[in-house]
């Protein structure tokens, strides 16, 4: 008999954060675990995740609950949170008992409502963290706190995060498992087409693209990527800089200063402004090099692994997981946090160098294979809610 499991999330779109959780949940063995994925209200999302859990046959739903976001981080803010967390807590109180849930997993740390309703219930209660929160510094404390108190069990996405948690609630160390995301490697596969993708861009096969994938936001550094481009371009005039992704609703201004920013640098006609897709993984393969140049640490990275997956070369900045998944002069180059000009000349060297960029792409998908692969993945989620519930004596 499957034992259903409820998982709360934090979004409802098909970023990082929630890609992890859809390719979680939709391949766990149903004959022994039967996922149910509850979703905010709070922005107005488009709903991407949704009707992916749909065309999975995923049951899901979304409630009015508390997501800690730096919107509430006011007086006014702070009311509203509070409403939203009575009120998501009573709804999920009422849905557990609905559907008989035997655990709950809380996807991000923002996601509060979870730990409370399953203590209320007595549920057991897991944690995967996939954040790492510099400031507010209150924020980030009363998080920590949160997760330590409400979590039975923490898992994290790298080390960093669990050592970032720490900080504030060292005694969760012993309550804490590394499980990293875990990507299809034939889905990010060297042999996927990308020329389509590139026609789409205007991009010959002798240029060189070097992209940002991800969400655009305060502290995932387009604008340093922009800047470094900006150094580069007159000495590379072969490169391309491509930015994938959008704002978070409600945040369309960000956008358009990254527009005014590129005008302002004179490197417009350098700039192919993607936005958001969903076909990775052949945008992966259009790409000649991943660039994840994050002002803060990175929790992970997973734009990361999917870059090596795809058998390309990759710069992060050196903080966070990426510091754990590339291996500097192996299967890309780390360079120092917002430090631009070692960023460029990084790219430079890249963008100068075929064979380097080969090499290290083959490397980058070894690494995958060994250590990053989605069935680990579930294998170790699936290996964890089996000793929790036997824990518990859920049959």
């Amino acid at each position: 008999m499957s034992r259903p499991i409820l998982y709360v999330h934090s979004s409802n779109e098909l970023y990082g954060s929630d890609i992890i959780l859809l390719d979680l949940v939709k391949r766990l063995d149903r004959n022994r675990y039967a996922p149910y994925v509850v979703m905010p209200q709070d922005l107005p999302y488009d709903g991407r995740l949704g009707r992916a859990l749909a065309q999975e046959g995923i049951p899901h739903t979304s409630i009015d609950m508390a997501v800690l976001r730096r919107r509430y981080t006011n007086v006014f803010g702070l009311i509203a949170f509070s409403r939203r967390l009575l009120v998501g807590t009573w709804a999920l109180r009422r849905l557990m008992r609905e559907q008989q849930v035997a655990l709950v997993h809380s996807q991000t740390g923002a996601v509060w409502c979870g730990g409370l309703a399953s203590r209320w219930l007595g549920i057991p209660h897991i944690y995967y963290i996939m954040e790492i929160i510099q400031t507010p510094r209150l924020t980030r404390h009363l998080m920590a706190r949160f997760i330590n108190k409400y979590g039975d069990r923490v898992v994290v996405i790298s080390r960093a995060v669990g050592d970032h948690l720490m900080k504030d609630a060292p005694e969760i160390e012993r309550r804490i498992t590394v499980i990293p995301p875990g990507i299809d490697a034939e889905m990010f596969h060297p042999r996927n087409e990308g020329h389509r993708v590139r026609e789409e861009w205007g991009v010959s096969d002798d240029e060189v693209v070097f992209g940002v994938v991800g969400r655009i936001h305060w502290w995932k550094g387009q604008d340093l990527f922009l800047r470094a481009a900006a150094r580069i371009a007159h000495q590379v005039p072969h490169a391309r800089f491509v930015l994938v992704g959008d704002v978070v609703p409600g945040e369309e201004w960000r956008r358009q200063a990254l527009k005014e920013e590129i005008a302002r640098m004179g490197i417009g006609d350098r700039v192919i402004w993607a936005g958001y897709r969903e076909d990775i993984p052949q945008v992966m393969a259009a790409l000649d090099v991943l660039v994840l140049p994050s002002t803060e640490p990175e929790p992970f990275g997973r734009v990361i692994v999917e870059a090596m997956s795809t058998e390309r070369a990759v710069i992060a900045a050196a903080h966070g997981g990426p510091v754990e998944s590339v291996v500097h002069g192996e299967t890309g180059f780390l360079f120092p946090p917002q430090d631009e000009e070692a960023l460029a000349a990084a790219m430079k060297q890249l963008a100068q160098n075929a064979e380097l960029r080969t090499r290290m792409g083959k490397a980058g998908r070894a690494r995958v294979l060994d250590l990053y692969t989605i069935k680990r993945h579930v294998a170790a989620f699936q290996s964890l809610y089996d000793e929790i519930l036997e824990e518990r004596g859920v049959s």
